[in-house]
């Protein structure tokens, strides 16, 4: 988990996807593709925190980072889900240095306030020294901050000036209706982003940004910007799908202008 957070903080370029279906063997065949992280989504998916749990595990199978989008900033949801081995937690909308203080807080033994016990997984089930534990879990779990309200935007430099802040996340499909526009590709959304990027390089904060497609990544990555989340689990199966059906209908033409057998027998 070190190596990973360092790799964060150096603003090395990494990619990875959101994990939106409960079932660790998504995360072991993500791994098996070379992915640098992936995002475990309990803000917008199914995950309760057994399940969490499995998924943190299966990660560390395969030494893959796991990262915990918690459904809110709560102390109880990041301590609990860093306690099962997570890499670090995706804070959703934080809006100011105070929300990003608090999501510190909770995450790190010192100076925060996270609850301490050795017993859990990150702990080693209690085998691990007490102090080494504890030194050991704050060096290496990564925060990152969610940039996707208006307000955030005022108050992101000193959001960024926060030293133990590893990346500023920018979600742009809240940032666009916090805008109170319909689109992320608005121009105030992409200046919104360009503002983020900024506040990144003049702080030394890396900057991460979820994109539905690799096209993205060249112009967002001459703004700074080296954290790339692409679509999910649930998207790649999808875009899998109708690429192979496409293929299908490209060898073959008009024959596959009859209805499936699932067309029929929805009928």
């Amino acid at each position: 988990m070190e190596n990973f957070r360092r790799a964060v903080r150096e603003r090395s370029p990494l990619i990875g996807t959101f994990v939106k279906t409960a079932s660790h063997h998504v995360v072991e065949v993500l791994g098996r593709g070379g992915l640098d992280f992936v995002v475990v989504d309990a803000e917008h998916a199914p995950f309760d925190l057994g399940r969490i749990d499995v998924m943190a595990l299966a990660a560390r199978s395969i030494d893959l980072p796991c990262l915990v989008r918690v459904p809110a900033l709560s102390a109880t949801a990041i301590g609990a889900v860093l306690d099962l081995g997570a890499a670090g937690v995706l804070v959703p909308h934080v809006p100011n240095a105070a929300a990003a203080e608090a999501a510190l807080a909770a995450a790190k033994f010192a100076p925060g306030r996270r609850g301490f016990s050795p017993s859990p997984r990150a702990g080693g089930y209690g085998t691990l020294d007490a102090t080494a534990y504890r030194r050991q879990a704050d060096s290496g779990s990564s925060v990152w901050c969610q940039i996707e309200d208006a307000e955030a935007l005022a108050e992101v430099d000193a959001i960024a000036a926060i030293e133990a802040v590893d990346c500023l996340f920018l979600g742009r499909a809240d940032l666009a209706q916090s805008l109170g526009v319909e689109s992320p590709r608005d121009p105030m959304v992409r200046a919104a982003v360009q503002t983020v990027a900024e506040a990144g390089q003049r702080h030394g904060r890396n900057v991460g940004i979820f994109i539905t497609s690799g096209d993205e990544i060249p112009a967002l990555a001459e703004l700074g910007i080296s954290v790339f989340v692409q679509g999910s689990d649930q998207s790649f199966l999808l875009g899998e799908s109708r690429r192979t059906k496409a293929a299908l209908a490209a060898a073959l033409g008009s024959a596959l202008s009859q209805p499936s057998c699932n067309q029929e027998m929805a009928r």
